[in-house]
């Protein structure tokens, strides 16, 4: 347990403390902390009656530091580790998570007292308290943000959560919960976006569905009404005890010796997510392609089944921009990626790429990073050092998901230089034949008994290995085709959203399913914001119905982006003439909203936001935005209100608006907030909802197109929300931006104008 500090100097952008930590045992049978110091020292009531006979530890005290740096003004970083950790001996981004340790530098000034030392930089501040030892963040004001939890006691004095914890296989920080104070994030989590009373344990697993407990994207990143945004720079399991187990106190505990913690703090999230992405990276804004409708099964067996479903989507006047292709394109289909194309199945490749063309559809096709022993790939890379090894040198085996005949699958090391380069070659044939993305599923099978190439200690590499390989694969398109990267990722960690895409992993094909498949999108936008989106109808389960089908279109429809996937078909047309027509309706609804969809997507990679936004990341003053997991924002000017119902008859929807004027984008009916409002709503509606002052860009579709490409150059129709005139900048599909004035039922613009626009009044 820290307790005291001994000393204090500044190393240039740094100021290191040392602070000495005693063995501390944990009370048996009740809550409640001991060292060997006097009682007395410890705050402990000795009065109490029934006090029971204490056998304190040996007090003995061994060195840890505290180093404390800003990265940004509005953002600092806290260093506490024992002497020789090796975190102290490296640069912030040795794990690969952060990519830019100081976006923004600021030097610290330090004032040093008998009481504490208090180390201020730009609009952040830490005191430190000299004895007991105690951490507490500041804001510009002086207004603690954040403060460990050394206030809490039990009746007879013991401390609950004493502030650090460490010195065996965990370090743990305990941190005071605030009497309103809301917590959410840490990644991609299917239960309440409010995480007050839960516990959670970050580690990426294959999550084998939504409802199961566990997260194919967990990170270990927070957010807080208080005011700030924390961060672990780690890669180990980190479990989350949100005031589970004690109702004020978070407790954060990493199987690591040391913990690297990042504070940013602002009262508006949104800057606060700004700053987060300047430290771990952004991501670039996925090609126009990426927007349009998506296809897939698990799985097409054949080309001439992706050819029926391409022809499908002409003869049935539903857009597509990409069909997707599941395991069967590989010869070795035994959870393995070779890249040897199976002709026999789908011919040859470079002539499947044009025939779905022809239809209007770029080919996606799946992989893993995953190689089985019959894969006459094995060898090579065995003989290579491609392969993960294991803590004595033999080729590691692959977690979960065993062979047929038994022979564990092997692990590419994405850390060894060679092996990643082998492995991003791999993909050049497919992309020169043009494959326009991969689906980067599992990742979640690294073994935790591994020596990596690089050295990354084995508490790491687990967590590490999808952040490498996702990234790997994303820089091997970017390489080979010029363009913005696209993968569509399923696992990942801390810093993944700088690889665009992900989606949701296997939901269930049910109510509940949809309804956590949202959650779990809110809650990774706060740790991880970017382009995520989910399979529409879920993967398995119960057969779907046509009614769910539906709803989860519409929701589908009003995601980064949009594609239909699962065990059984897809296909709005499999479902019946009704669900056909209002599908059609809700994809080509979503066509005509690209230009608005595009202008989410430059802001987004440009400031670090996600696409798919809480209400509360742009209304954190209201209070009941914090915890809405059923509905969401689609850039800052459309809420989207999905319906959670599997049959065909209206519903009754309860929905939340902020504050303003709202006018449903479909309906045109209006409603003011902040309130709640009760709406029935028919199959063949859900709630969208436009703020006031918005301006919605809007493309003119054609009686019939295939793709995104068709509606490149055609009119945009410029909506506008509510009365007065309005100026803004809009970016075209070829990327050239204009400043647009609007003035009655103009518009004019100035510099190269991408496309005609038109002005359509609201309200």
């Amino acid at each position: 347990m820290l307790r005291r500090v001994r000393r204090v100097r500044r190393d240039g952008r740094h100021v290191r403390l040392t602070v000495d930590a005693h063995p501390a045992v944990q009370l048996p049978g009740i809550p409640g902390w001991l060292t060997g110091e006097s009682l007395l020292d410890q705050g402990v009531e000795t009065t109490m009656p029934n006090l029971p006979d204490l056998e304190l530890p040996a007090l003995t005290t061994k060195p840890w530091h505290v180093v404390v740096s800003f990265a940004g003004p509005r953002t600092v970083r806290i260093v506490v580790a024992p002497a020789g950790a090796r975190v102290l001996d490296e640069e912030p981004t040795w794990l690969g998570i952060v990519t830019d340790p100081w976006p923004d530098p600021v030097e610290p000034s330090v004032a040093d007292t008998d009481d504490a030392i208090v180390v201020t930089g730009g609009q952040v501040g830490v005191r430190v308290s000299r004895f007991p030892f105690a951490l507490a963040v500041t804001d510009a004001e002086g207004r603690v943000v954040l403060r460990t939890a050394e206030r809490l006691r039990q009746v007879a004095g013991f401390p609950m959560a004493p502030p650090v914890l460490g010195g065996g296989e965990s370090t743990l920080l305990h941190c005071e919960l605030g009497p309103d104070e809301e917590i959410t994030g840490f990644g991609e989590q299917f239960g309440q976006l409010l995480k007050n009373g839960q516990e959670l344990r970050l580690r990426v697993e294959d999550a084998l569905g939504t409802g199961t407990g566990m997260a194919y994207k967990p990170a270990p990143v927070w957010q807080s009404s208080a005011g700030y945004t924390g961060f672990l720079n780690t890669g180990a399991t980190v479990t989350a005890d949100v005031g589970h187990t004690r109702p004020s106190v978070l407790a954060l505990e990493a199987t690591d010796e040391a913990l690297d913690l990042y504070v940013s703090v602002d009262p508006d999230p949104a800057v606060r997510l700004g700053d987060y992405t300047a430290l771990t990276g952004r991501g670039t804004r996925p090609p126009l392609w990426a927007f349009g409708y998506w296809m897939g099964r698990c799985r097409y067996h054949s080309r001439e089944e992706m050819e029926q479903v391409a022809r499908g989507m002409v003869e049935h006047g539903v857009p597509c921009d990409v069909l997707h292709l599941d395991p069967d394109w590989l010869v070795v289909d035994r959870l393995n990626t070779d890249f040897v194309w199976n002709t026999d199945r789908f011919g040859d490749r470079r002539e499947l790429v044009k025939t779905l063309d022809g239809y209007g559809c770029r080919l996606s096709v799946w992989e893993v990073p995953y190689i089985d022993p019959v894969s006459p790939r094995y060898s090579e890379a065995e003989a290579q050092g491609y392969l993960v090894r294991d803590a004595s040198g033999a080729v590691a085996h692959l977690r979960g998901t065993p062979t047929p005949d038994g022979r564990p699958r092997a692990l590419v090391d994405f850390t060894n230089p060679a092996a990643r380069r082998w492995w991003q070659q791999l993909h050049g044939d497919l992309l020169d034949d043009g494959v326009a993305v991969f689906k980067t599923d599992f990742g979640e099978g690294l073994p935790d008994d591994v020596a990596l190439a690089d050295g990354t200690p084995q508490r790491h590499a687990h967590n590490l290995y999808p952040l490498k390989y996702n990234a790997a694969v994303s820089e091997a398109i970017a390489e080979r085709t010029g363009r913005a990267p696209l993968v569509w990722g399923r696992s990942g960690w801390a810093g993944s959203h700088r690889y665009p895409g992900q989606w949701g992993g296997d939901a269930e094909s049910t109510v509940a399913g949809m309804r956590a498949t949202v959650r779990g999108g809110l809650s990774y936008a706060l740790s991880a914001p970017g382009f995520w989106s989910h399979d529409i109808g879920g993967f398995f389960g119960p057969e779907l119905t046509p009614g769910l089908y539906v709803r989860w279109t519409q929701f589908g429809a009003f995601s980064p982006l949009m594609r239909a996937h699962g065990l059984r078909p897809r296909e709005p047309w499999k479902f019946g003439e009704r669900v056909l027509a209002i599908s059609r309706d809700w994809i080509r609804l979503r066509y005509s909203l690209l230009p608005y969809l595009w202008q989410v997507a430059t802001e987004s990679a440009a400031q670090g936001w996600p696409v798919m936004r809480p209400v509360s990341l742009h209304y954190p003053g209201d209070p009941v935005a914090g915890g809405l997991d059923g509905q969401y924002l689609l850039g800052a000017d459309l809420l989207v209100v999905p319906v959670f119902d599997d049959g065909d008859a209206p519903v009754t929807r309860r929905l939340y608006v902020p504050e303003g004027r709202w006018t449903d984008l479909l309906t045109g009916d209006a409603y003011a907030g902040p309130s709640w409002h009760t709406v029935t709503v028919p199959l063949e509606c859900m709630p969208v909802l436009v703020r006031d002052s918005a301006v919605i860009p809007r493309v003119d579709l054609p009686t019939t197109f295939r793709r995104t490409d068709d509606l490149v150059g055609s009119p945009w129709q410029l909506h506008v929300y509510g009365a007065g005139d309005r100026e803004l900048s809009l970016t075209g599909f070829d990327g050239t931006d204009t400043s647009v004035r609007i003035s009655g039922g103009t518009a004019e613009a100035t510099g190269r104008q991408p496309v005609r626009q038109e002005v359509v009044r609201h309200g």
